[in-house]
Order: C-alpha cells, then structure tokens, then sequence
C-alpha cells in the first residue's frame, strides 16, 4: 500500500565538546519549532513521522534513520527527509568531486554529516519511491547533490569540474529537494523559526495550497523576507506525476492502483486533487464472506467495485450509502483480488482529502 513517511530533524545547539567550544545557538533558536511547524503540514495528511531535536540528533542517528527507511520504503511511497539547523562546508578531499571544489554538510549534535554519505543514504531507496529532501540550513543550494566519479588532478585539492568528464552514480528513486539558499550563502533564523520554513508554513496557508513542489518553491522565493535564494533541484528518473503532483500529496504514481489491508482500522488517507481523477485500489479476500468497503471524511464520492481477479467485471456502484457524502458497498465476496475505482461526484471540478478503508 502506499504510504507516507517523513524524518524530521532540528537542532537549537550543538556539542561543544565536539565543535571546539562553539554551541551553534546562534541563529538555531527556532530549529525545533521548524519541526514542529512541519510535523503540523504533514500529520493531517496521514504521514508517519519520525522527529530528531537538538541532542537525539546525532550524525549517526540521522542516517541511520535514513537508511531505515530505505529499508521499510516501496515503490509508490513518499519520504520527506526534512532538516533545520546549521550547514557547513569542508574541502573535498576524495574522488567524489563538488563543483566548487567543497563538500555540503549538514551540522549534527555530535558532528558533521557529509552530503556524500547523505547520498549514500539515499542510494538505498527503491526505484518508484518519491523523495522530497528540504534543507533549511546555510550552504544548503546542494547538500544533496549525486556523487561524481572522476579522475582527481593530481596535486590539486579543489578541480574545476568543467576540465573533467563525469561519471554520475545516480539514485534510483525520484528526488526532488528544497533548499533555503544557495551554497556559501546563509539562511537567516529566528526565535520562531528559519525564514525559508516561516515562510513554507505561509505559502501552504494550513493546507490551502495546491500546487506542486516547484509552484511550492516559486511562492518561497516571492513572499521571503530574507536576503536569501530559496533552491530547487531535482535528482534521478523524476516525471511528470510526481514533479507535478500537489506537493506532499499521498498519491499513487502514474495511476497504478494503491494496495489496501482488509481489517484494517485507520482509513488510509488520500486526496483527489485534480477534477476528474480516479483513485485506483485494490484489496485480496483469503476467505468467502461479507466485506465493506467505504470512505470517511466530507468530500462527495462516488465508487465501483470489480473483480474477483478483474478490473473489469462490475461488481456494484455506491454513491451515498455511507455516513454524510461517503459510498459504502457491502457484498459477499469469494476468495480473489478486487479492484475499486473511487471518484469525486462532480467529475467536472471536484477534489478534496477522504479516507478509504476495507473491513470484514
């Protein structure tokens, strides 16, 4: 089934034990709030989320938590890996060449995480799955950027990329990022928040928002209030469905059906954001008995039911036999997989977030 997931880290102060002295107060006042605030975008829209603050958010605990979900993620899901806090850069000494001769990182409680080891990170993500990383961090345009396997130049610790050929090591999930400024710049922070965040929460107006990821950044650098340059990339097989999806949105990618679990007691959350959608789903019966398939919420539906083993052999239609505006098909079902097609009443402007859900 596809689901959302999200790693949101913020830190208000770092190790001084760990950074010669220097506690990064400064500037990081409001890095937890930033959390908080994000954790608000993304609850009502059914993610699960996991939060790292200031201590709890050391360099090894952020990639670990990374590669968990790489581990726990399948095609179709979305991951939002979000991070408040200090960036840094450091001379790329390796093989894995920057264009500016310097690694970004991110600035962890106990110590840096380099954006090559980011990358590695997110190597581990299958193909299909949509990766959206937002840095509101200095030095943030590409604290993700793709490894580069190149030649280094002998004798020289900063090489100009354009004199080289570059082999890319691409990921294989789709990745599209968010940065609050570009690199060797600053991202300004107050005691309520990062400027680039402040002003994420005011473009997505508690939800009202419904453009994309890009549309998402063009409203950031519009309504900033800060001397800085809000950053867009994108990075691996991105198309169409995802770069031009609401952003955040829990979507299933290029229509392909969404996988539910009979029994289940939490709806599973979903949102018609485009007039005229079908939602596609699809649920396996282990054992002939009487199965309900309804939505929750207030957005007026209607849904088709198919199968057993078909997408195209009817079953029943439903339009508002559930509570308020929902449809609720209840049938006796034999052994097989169904398919239900889930459509807003008003084919011709009507969207809106609902819930589906199967039971027995």
């Amino acid at each position: 089934m596809a689901r959302a997931s999200a790693l949101l880290v913020g830190l208000k102060s770092v190790d001084p034990q760990a950074y010669g002295n220097w506690d990064g107060t400064a500037g990081c006042w409001g890095c937890e709030l930033d959390v908080d605030n994000m954790q608000r975008i993304l609850t009502p829209l059914g993610y699960r989320i996991a939060t790292l603050k200031t201590a709890e958010a050391t360099h090894d605990a952020i990639l670990a938590s990374l590669y968990r979900a790489a581990e726990t993620t399948v095609p179709g899901d979305i991951f939002v890996f979000y991070y408040s806090g200090h960036g840094g850069q450091q001379p790329d000494y390796d093989d894995e060449n920057e264009q500016d001769g310097m690694d970004e990182t991110l600035v962890a409680f106990d110590r840096e995480v380099v954006d090559d080891k980011i990358h590695r990170a997110l190597l581990r993500f299958k193909e299909g799955v949509r990766l959206v990383m937002i840095s509101d961090s200095c030095n943030s345009g590409s604290n993700y950027r793709e490894i580069r396997n190149i030649a280094r130049e002998r004798g020289t610790a900063f090489r100009p990329i354009a004199a080289e050929r570059a082999e890319r090591v691409p990921i294989k999930a789709q990745l599209i990022h968010l940065g609050g400024c570009r690199d060797g710049h600053t991202s300004a922070g107050y005691y309520g928040g990062g400027a680039f965040t402040m002003t994420l929460c005011e473009v997505w107006d508690n939800g009202s928002f419904e453009g994309s990821f890009k549309e998402l950044h063009a409203g950031i650098c519009d309504s900033i209030n800060a001397a800085q340059r809000p950053q867009y990339n994108e990075y691996g097989p991105v198309g169409e469905n995802f770069r031009n999806q609401q952003a955040f949105a829990v979507v299933c990618p290029d229509g392909a059906a969404v996988d539910l679990t009979v029994l289940e007691l939490l709806a599973t959350p979903a949102n018609l954001t485009t007039a005229g959608d079908t939602h596609r789903y699809r649920f396996s019966v282990q054992h002939t008995g009487r199965y309900v398939i309804e939505t929750v919420g207030d957005t007026d539906l209607t849904m088709s039911l198919f199968g057993p083993d078909s997408a195209d052999v009817p079953i029943a239609n439903d339009d508002d036999s559930g509570d308020k505006y929902n449809p609720r098909i209840a049938k006796q079902l034999e052994p097989g997989t169904y398919m239900v097609h889930i459509r807003h009443y008003n084919t011709a402007g009507g969207t809106g977030p609902y819930g589906i859900r199967v039971w027995s």
